[in-house]
C-alpha cells in the first residue's frame, strides 16, 4: 500500500528523489587505492562527451597582478615601473581602493600632483576610511601649499582612528607642522 504524504510534503520528496537521480546519473570520484604501499591516488570523473557552451564562448582566464609586485617597486623608488604596473592593476581591478592609493603614491612621488590626487580621490570615493589614502592626500596637500585641505584630512584621520595615535595620523601631523 502506497504512503500518503500532505500535500505540502510533497513538493518536498519531489525534490528529494529528483536529487537522489541526479547524483546516482553524474559518476563518483574513483579512488585507486594502489593496491600495496602505493598511496591512494584520486583520478577524475571521465570527460564530458559534450558541453554547451563553445570554446570562443567561454571566459578566458584572467592572471591578476599582484599588487605585491608594484610593492616591490615602491620599495626599489622605481616610480616608473610602479606607475605602469599600477596603472595595469587599476584597469584590471578597478575597485581597489589599495591598488588606486598605491597609483597616486607613486604618481606623487614622481611629481605628479595633478593626477595623483585624482587617484588618491578615487580610493576615497571607494572607501572613505582608507587611512593610507587620507594620509598621502594630506600629505600631497602640504607639497602643494593647501594647508587647510591637509588638516582636514587629517581630522578624518582622527575621526577614522578614533584617536591622534596612530601612525597615519602622526606622520601627516608630522608633515603638516613641518611646513607650518
Amino acid at each position: 500500500m502506497p504512503i500518503a504524504f500532505p500535500r505540502a510534503r510533497h513538493g518536498a520528496h519531489f525534490a528529494l528523489a529528483l536529487l537522489l537521480s541526479a547524483t546516482i546519473s553524474f559518476p563518483a570520484l574513483a579512488v585507486d587505492t594502489g593496491g600495496g604501499d602505493q598511496p591512494a591516488v584520486a583520478t577524475p570523473p571521465p570527460a564530458a562527451h559534450h558541453t554547451t557552451a563553445k570554446p570562443s564562448m567561454m571566459a578566458p582566464k584572467v592572471h591578476l597582478i599582484s599588487i605585491n609586485d608594484a610593492r616591490k617597486l615602491i620599495a626599489k623608488s622605481d616610480w616608473p615601473g610602479a606607475i605602469a604596473l599600477l596603472r595595469k592593476i587599476v584597469v584590471q581591478q578597478p575597485k581597489n581602493a589599495d591598488a588606486l592609493n598605491l597609483l597616486g603614491y607613486s604618481l606623487r612621488q614622481h611629481g605628479e600632483m595633478v593626477e595623483a590626487e585624482s587617484w588618491y580621490l578615487k580610493a576615497l570615493k571607494l572607501k572613505p576610511g582608507h587611512l593610507g589614502a587620507n594620509e598621502y592626500l594630506g600629505e600631497l596637500y602640504v607639497l602643494t601649499g593647501h594647508m587647510d585641505k591637509a588638516k582636514a584630512r587629517l581630522a578624518a584621520i582622527a575621526k577614522i582612528c578614533g584617536n591622534t595615535n596612530c601612525e597615519e595620523y602622526k606622520d601627516l601631523d608630522k608633515a603638516i607642522s613641518a611646513k607650518g
